[in-house]
């Protein structure tokens, strides 16, 4: 029996370095879908984690980043991003484990993640003798110039290309400025929605109690993180620029916090009115495409504080899934 377990397990390793290093792969070669395969990169770590134990899972998504880094040629900084979205896998796998709630299971993954990066970045850059602030101004300043020329390569006018390029050291300015809220509010994303894949790929872990704490479409956030949009307000009014990013990088990371409850109220209201699947994907696909639209549910989730759209008592009883 221990044999059969072992030949299982040894396939289940060979699968899964298989199956993330391909995800890993098409991430760093292809334009748009390579996007959606970075998302969806701590999907199979998450599911190997589940699955086996946590050293066999730590073997699967080494060998795959490995195998990532052959077929990279060497370590560059995508690898670098790719092993971040491996880790956060492999966390949330394993608080998963560990019976912790869904918001512990995000919050500290994201957490050990992002402070692994930060610490990562910081090292690397005393090595490279760049400094961090300069090692960031270089990848950033890169990659606009890689999507300068894509948008030529699709044929954008002229116009907006000469606008772009002319408004080009204004953005890097910018984004490296609020470049940790974006990793932040973007690990949080990555998370939630592995999360609610991994509740269609693990159904028997989930029914089953394993996975405690399911997203559900009455979830809402602590009410004291109102406080956190009002001081983050104040320090964008303050004279000091410091202040001023601080202000900026907070609200950028509850604004993701906030559209998670905006999302559950709108799929609350597609369960209780039978909204067929068909219009909800198409009013899903509509906010993935339309980023505005994360402003407006963002807004939704934070006047739900007050205006308690869902009229939720304060047990919560009787949670409906966040997805059908």
């Amino acid at each position: 029996m221990e044999t059969a377990n072992q030949k299982q397990d040894q396939k289940l390793i060979l699968s899964g370095i298989a199956l993330t290093a391909l995800l890993g792969a098409l991430s760093i070669s292809l334009p748009v879908l390579g996007f959606v395969c970075f998302l969806i990169l701590p999907l199979p770590a998450f599911y190997y984690r589940m699955r086996l134990g946590a050293k066999k899972a730590a073997i699967t998504t080494l060998g795959a980043f490995l195998f990532l880094v052959l077929f990279s040629q060497g370590l560059s900084a995508d690898l670098f991003f790719l092993a971040g979205m491996l880790m956060l896998g492999f966390f949330m796998g394993e608080f998963s484990r560990r019976n912790l709630p869904v918001e512990k299971t995000i919050g500290y993954a994201c957490g050990a993640v992002f402070s692994a990066g930060a610490f990562g970045l910081i090292i690397y850059g005393n090595v490279a003798n760049l400094g961090l602030v300069r090692l960031i101004s270089d990848y950033i300043g890169k990659n606009l110039e890689l999507t300068l020329a894509f948008y030529e390569s699709i044929g954008m006018p002229e116009e907006s290309i000469t606008l772009l390029s002319s408004a080009m050291a204004q953005i890097q300015y910018v984004l490296i400025r609020i470049l940790p809220s974006l990793c932040a509010a973007g690990l949080l994303f990555s998370a939630w929605l592995n999360l609610l894949l991994a509740k269609a790929v693990l159904r028997e872990s989930w029914n089953d109690g394993s996975l405690k704490g399911r997203l559900s479409n009455t979830w809402k956030t602590p009410d004291f993180l109102v406080w956190g949009i009002v001081g983050c307000g104040l320090m964008l009014l303050a004279p000091s620029v410091f202040l001023k990013v601080l202000g900026l990088n907070g609200i950028i990371v509850l604004t993701m916090i906030y559209f998670f409850q905006g999302i559950a109220i709108i799929a609350f209201y597609f369960e209780t009115k039978k909204v067929p699947m068909a219009l909800r994907v198409l009013i899903y696909g509509t906010i993935a495409l339309q980023q505005l639209l994360v402003l407006v549910i963002a807004g939704i989730g934070l006047f739900d504080v007050w205006l308690n759209f869902r009229r939720l008592g304060s047990d919560n009883n009787g949670q409906i899934p966040l997805s059908s």
